[in-house]
């Protein structure tokens, strides 16, 4: 886990440069026997908000049957709010025919990055490839990042194109919403 201040590169697309927080505010009147009135102090609710990436390096497997393909998955928190403890942040990649992952947890760099794949717990249910965190006690940290690397292999599909597609849990962490909660990538055959 890495904060973003340290972070330089930047993704590879932005859609938006906004970080959406969520105010409310709530003041509630109480009679007492004399009608005198008490307001709570107002109380403001700042969820965390996540964003993630996919970066892949050649995404052309014309005239290939099968390829090997690695590349990383960027997930970060904006609001510098730690993760509510009871939604995990996780992210889904797509499963199919055409694509299978072997992930190894042990893996700390990938195309001459650092990752964090201790950090992360791999499954494969319902038809996605899950990720989700398990580092820091499964609080992924306010303000912080972390890369995951994959390896991956892609079977020539019966189409000439196919979306690859990383799209985090609307719920992640206890976010209400996120400016960038998917991403992804074009390959041709």
């Amino acid at each position: 886990m890495r904060p973003f201040s340290g972070f330089t590169q930047s993704l590879k697309t932005r859609k938006s440069c906004c970080v959406l927080a969520a105010g409310f505010s709530l003041s509630i009147l109480f009679s007492h026997a004399a009608s005198a009135e008490e307001k709570l102090p107002f109380l403001m609710f700042n969820p965390p908000s996540y964003v993630t990436s996919i970066m892949t390096g050649s995404t052309n497997f014309v005239g290939e049957d099968v390829s090997d393909m690695s590349f990383l998955v960027f997930v970060g928190e904006i609001n510098d709010i730690d993760s509510n403890g009871v939604h995990p942040v996780k992210f889904t990649l797509p499963s199919g025919d055409y694509f299978g992952v072997e992930y190894d947890s042990t893996l700390t760099s990938l195309n001459g990055r650092s990752v964090s794949n201790a950090d992360w717990e791999y499954s494969s249910v319902g038809g996605l490839h899950t990720f989700t965190y398990i580092g820091n006690g499964g609080i992924f940290p306010g303000n912080t990042y972390s890369f995951v690397g994959i390896n991956a292999t892609f079977v020539r599909p019966q189409r000439e194109e196919v979306t690859l597609q990383v799209d985090l849990d609307p719920s992640a962490g206890g976010q209400v919403s996120s400016p960038r909660p998917s991403d992804s990538d074009v390959l041709y055959y």
